[in-house]
């Protein structure tokens, strides 16, 4: 059963959901019950699949989020110790010296931190931290918001009123053009979102500016699979997928700093992101999960093979400074991710779901049909003239 037909998801279990991984860290359980209650956190997460949001992108998009969230708990609650580890630049006092509500507000900020910005635990590779004052930063963050908007609305145009690309001559859709739309668009949506918390927050005093860089590097960096993912994309996942794929390398005795340690840590990064968004999978519908896994799988072969031919260039004296060479390499960035595109919407062919439904207001399409009305009230207006009257008036 796909989205629609379940009740609303409650309130009550968002909150709950967000509130119950700081109380178990305030309260600084032995490691045993620690694993316990995550059995629990897994369970309550489980019965958000019993509710829909009623549209089937919101459904996905949460299922990713509360997948994101008991990964999170996992890694706080089974590797690591947040009270004894983690510090704020802010921290006056250890946090375990705090009252139990201000624990769980301090644990709040760990668990809703995923980059680590101002925290000794901070993930590689993070845009520069943000030094305008205050409004500055917030008219900032109010333009690039509606750049990165019109950059959504454009990619849902697109798809909307150019159908041509998304469909083949045989009355199927074209997967890759529907990937590579839905990737932009995703892309977009994120950065919408984040810039508009980040102008809300800071406005409102909340926080500043220095703590929100922004969310994704320079896209001239992407002129590889690699420095894409690692560079240019957000690092939103890269605290709990880093600490597994140590862990993982730990448990099976690989020498830090190896080849296997590093060719392990990547594949492992890119399954525990595939097992992220496979629970979006199942927040649509149970019978696709799973749809999602080999993209991100597919991320980690790509770029083994990307590793072996930047090998081979380099043996015969070839390096990535020179302009060509990153222009190959760019080309070979969005061949790639042309490609890899069909495993992007698996999930969303199989649920029935079109990218556009993605966006819920369209400046384009509302600018568009202002101009398409008034174009026919002028062509009508222009088909009822009496030209012998035209003719009057010149001579």
């Amino acid at each position: 059963m796909l989205a629609y037909g379940r009740p609303p998801l409650p309130l009550s279990l968002l909150l709950l959901s967000s509130t119950l991984p700081a109380c178990i860290i305030a309260l600084r359980l032995p490691h045993a019950v620690r694993y316990a209650a995550l059995v629990g956190y897994a369970f309550v997460l489980s019965r958000a699949c019993s509710f829909s949001t009623g549209n089937v992108h919101r459904d996905y998009s949460l299922g990713c989020l509360l997948m994101g969230q008991l990964i999170t708990t996992f890694h706080l609650l089974c590797l690591s110790d947040p009270l004894a580890q983690f510090r704020h630049e802010s921290d006056l006092v250890p946090p375990s010296e705090l009252s139990f509500p201000r624990r769980v507000h301090w644990s709040m900020c760990v668990f809703f931190s995923p980059r680590g910005v101002g925290w000794n635990y901070q993930v590689s590779n993070v845009p520069p931290r943000p030094s305008e004052a205050r409004w500055t930063f917030v008219r900032q963050q109010l333009f690039a918001m509606f750049r990165w908007y019109l950059v959504l609305d454009l990619a849902h145009s697109l798809h909307l009123y150019c159908p041509q690309p998304f469909w083949h001559e045989g009355g199927t859709r074209s997967i890759i053009a529907e990937g590579l739309v839905y990737r932009c668009i995703l892309i977009a949506k994120i950065a919408v979102q984040h810039t508009q918390l980040a102008a809300v927050c800071v406005a409102a005093g909340l926080s500043a500016p220095r703590d929100w860089p922004a969310i994704y590097g320079s896209h001239a960096d992407a002129y590889t699979v690699r420095r894409y993912w690692g560079r240019s994309h957000h690092q939103m996942l890269r605290r709990f997928t880093s600490s597994i794929g140590k862990a993982v390398c730990r448990l099976l005795g690989l020498q830090p700093g190896s080849k296997a340690s590093s060719y392990m840590q990547l594949y492992v990064a890119f399954v525990v992101s595939g097992i992220m968004h496979c629970g979006g999978d199942l927040m649509v519908g149970r019978g696709i999960f799973g749809a999602s896994f080999p993209f991100y799988l597919m991320q980690a072969i790509a770029i083994t093979l990307e590793d072996a031919v930047i090998g081979i260039a380099r043996r015969v004296g070839l390096t990535s400074s020179s302009g060509w060479t990153r222009f190959v390499g760019y080309i070979w960035s969005m061949v790639w991710f042309g490609i890899s595109s069909q495993w992007l919407v698996n999930w969303s062919m199989r649920a029935g779901a079109d990218p556009a439904e993605c966006v819920s207001f369209s400046l384009i399409a509302m600018i568009s049909h202002r101009v398409i009305h008034r174009s026919r009230i002028v062509g009508s207006s222009l088909t009822s003239v009496n030209f012998e009257d035209i003719v009057v008036l010149v001579t």
